[in-house]
């Protein structure tokens, strides 16, 4: 797993470049802005040949604490996107307080929800699935 600053810098290029990639799962947030880059490093990537897996929407939308309604902070999402990218949309994160707040604290492992574990279990179910021939 190799987390990536966003865009098409010299940072993705020299590890598509330099490692052998079982495929790249892209993270994206709601914002149109982001996902003009998301589009660029999305062409990059088939460029140089680089298994795309699907797309992760971070910061998707925050649960409303009195009415459990889901809020777009930041715009509809990338669905639209991932589809314009013949890439699936594998998983739409929301803004969290509580995984916020621990990180801040540096207790990351007291996170309970099951909210990223299902992420994972999705990427690398996705990965196993789509192995390089």
């Amino acid at each position: 797993l190799i987390d990536m600053p966003p865009g098409t810098g010299d940072v993705p290029l020299t590890v598509f470049q330099s490692i052998p990639l079982d495929g790249l799962v892209m993270v994206t947030t709601p914002q149109d802005l982001v996902g003009l880059i998301v589009k660029k490093a999305h062409a990059m990537a088939r460029m140089m040949n680089v298994k795309l897996l699907g797309l992760v929407e971070n910061m998707s939308w925050l649960l409303c604490p009195g009415c459990d309604h889901e809020i777009s902070l930041f715009g509809t999402g990338q669905t639209a996107a991932a589809a314009d990218m013949d890439l699936p949309l594998l998983d739409r994160l929301p803004l969290d307080p509580d995984l916020a707040s621990l990180v801040d604290q540096g207790r990351l492992e007291d996170y309970e929800k099951p909210l990223l574990s299902q992420t994972v279990a999705t990427v690398a179910r996705l990965a196993q699935t789509r192995q390089p021939s």
